[in-house]
């Protein structure tokens, strides 16, 4: 016999903000973070994720930059403020992605969350 869940019973959960700190450059973890920096790196970690390449995540999760490999500039920018939204959109601790530029390939843009707002930057080679 299949168990019943009654679907009102379940609530849906916030991302948690305490997790382990990455250290990028040393390839190490390295303590924990909280707050708008593990914000911070949720969404560097979605925006440096592929999106639909690996199975342990839902198609929800990642971004789709890499399909911007070799196109035109102004396209590229265009196309990237997009995606970076629509990748950023699933957490609910983004309440908005907004201030973008780009120069050299690199789109820079600001990320307010429900803890402030922060910096941000990420490569689209084109």
């Amino acid at each position: 016999m299949i168990p019943q869940i009654d679907v009102k019973d379940v609530e849906a959960s916030e991302f948690p903000s305490k997790t382990w700190k990455l250290d990028l450059a040393n390839n190490r973890i390295s303590g924990f973070i909280d707050g708008i920096d593990s914000i911070v790196q949720s969404a560097f970690m979605s925006l440096k994720t592929e999106r639909y390449e690996h199975l342990i995540f839902s198609w929800q999760y990642g971004s789709e930059l890499n399909t911007l490999v070799g196109k035109d500039s102004d396209y590229a920018y265009s196309e990237a403020k997009r995606m970076i939204k629509d990748a950023l959109s699933t957490d609910t601790r983004i309440t908005d992605v907004r201030d973008f530029s780009a120069e050299n390939g690199i789109i820079y843009f600001t990320i307010d969350t429900i803890f402030g707002s922060r910096a941000a930057q990420t490569e689209v080679k084109s």
